[in-house]
């Protein structure tokens, strides 16, 4: 069952680094590219950055809509995000053409990926120096949800479909081992 996530924990769902789907809308359609370089800014209001070329279909999606959601995968959405990788939203209908269901967002216009365990729906902030010199889109996180047996104010990893997908390069991925390593209580002796 997917569940709120409160926004002061929202920037976790990416902290670990996982790789991503993106989605937005234009007038026409739905687009979704996946991204694997991701990073949070700042926690309070919680800000994300995504590197996107400007010549991307979802980079023109996103400054049509003016926002964005960010869809993590889980290692079973492998192929997906692959075959979403693989073509370009200019040339295919990528929602239809690998059968995403599109998930109804709470703040937002564009539509999330059903089967992704978080959902971060953005609204743009239209930074010019960061879109223009390092194609760097920012979002401020408007709304958050998790699958619940997934993330609990950070990843569980405690089921091997509930993890993260990682991007090693060249269609190389891995996912987190299940293991936990919880050191809160090392840390406060």
């Amino acid at each position: 069952m997917i569940k709120e996530v409160a926004l002061g924990e929202a920037t976790r769902i990416i902290n670990h680094g996982p790789v991503v789907l993106v989605s937005s809308k234009s007038d026409k359609r739905n687009g979704v590219t996946p991204v694997a370089w991701t990073m949070p800014v700042d926690k309070d209001p919680p800000m994300i950055l995504l590197e996107i070329g400007e010549g991307h279909f979802i980079y023109n999606c996103i400054m049509e809509t003016g926002d964005f959601v960010v869809n993590v995968p889980s290692r079973n959405m492998a192929e997906v995000v692959v075959a979403c990788g693989s073509c370009s939203g200019w040339k295919k209908d990528k929602f239809s053409e690998f059968k995403l269901s599109p998930h109804t967002s709470k703040k937002v216009v564009s539509p999330g990926i059903q089967g992704s365990l978080a959902f971060m729906e953005c609204e743009l902030v239209r930074d010019v120096h960061l879109l223009e010199k390092y194609n760097l889109v920012m979002g401020k996180v408007k709304y958050a949800e998790a699958e619940e047996k997934a993330f609990r104010g950070h990843w569980l990893f405690e089921e091997e479909e509930l993890t993260t997908l990682h991007h090693l390069g060249n269609k190389v991925f891995c996912s987190p081992a299940t293991d936990l390593i919880d050191m809160r209580m090392e840390v406060e002796r």
